[in-house]
């Protein structure tokens, strides 16, 4: 489980982020894109995502994920509920291989100031922006944004720095908070 080894290294302050996070892609040199693609597309979705997607975009609104995990993971996902735009951190391949390197373009605890790259994109100010997470690395964006929902959150303090807080195994339980807010 050296995954985990690096992932508590981290919190306890003996590596940086980017050392974790070179570390943890280090872990995934050699595998195949499909190995990794085979796992990645067995993960279960949350019960209602695409469904939620889908109202959301029927509404006007645009979507997007903003995770400090891996592009092959966000990206199919976002491919599987319809998801408008993704950023995430992305890992390196070549010929199919991955090469362990990963380009860090969401730090841990930073999501704030990569939050505005996607109001960018979309041309939205951040008041008129609804964040949806569930971890302690989204606290720094729901301070920023119209709209903090934390769905399902890891501890208290996620739910303390939200404006809403959803515990619900069905996504669409944040659609009335959301939509609500953000009539069109």
């Amino acid at each position: 489980m050296e995954g985990k080894l690096y992932y508590d290294q981290y919190f306890a302050g003996e590596i940086n982020y980017d050392q974790w996070a070179d570390l943890d892609a280090g872990l995934w040199r050699g595998k195949t894109i499909d190995e990794v693609m085979k796992v990645v597309q067995a993960t279960q979705l949350t019960p209602g995502s695409k469904e939620a997607i889908q109202t959301l975009r029927d509404h006007g609104l645009k979507t997007a994920i903003l995770s400090g995990g891996l592009d092959i993971m966000a990206n199919d996902i976002g491919r599987r509920v319809g998801i408008d735009y993704v950023l995430t951190n992305t890992l390196h391949h070549e010929n199919g291989i991955l090469t362990g390197e990963v380009d860090n373009l969401v730090a841990w605890g930073a999501k704030h100031e990569e939050v505005h790259q996607i109001n960018k994109h979309f041309g939205v100010p951040l008041e008129k922006t609804a964040f949806i997470g569930d971890g302690r690395n989204d606290i720094t964006v729901f301070k920023v944004v119209g709209l903090a929902v934390a769905f399902n959150p890891e501890d208290q303090d996620v739910a303390d720095a939200a404006n809403v807080v959803i515990r619900d195994d069905d996504l669409r339980a944040i659609l009335p908070h959301v939509i609500s807010e953000f009539p069109q």
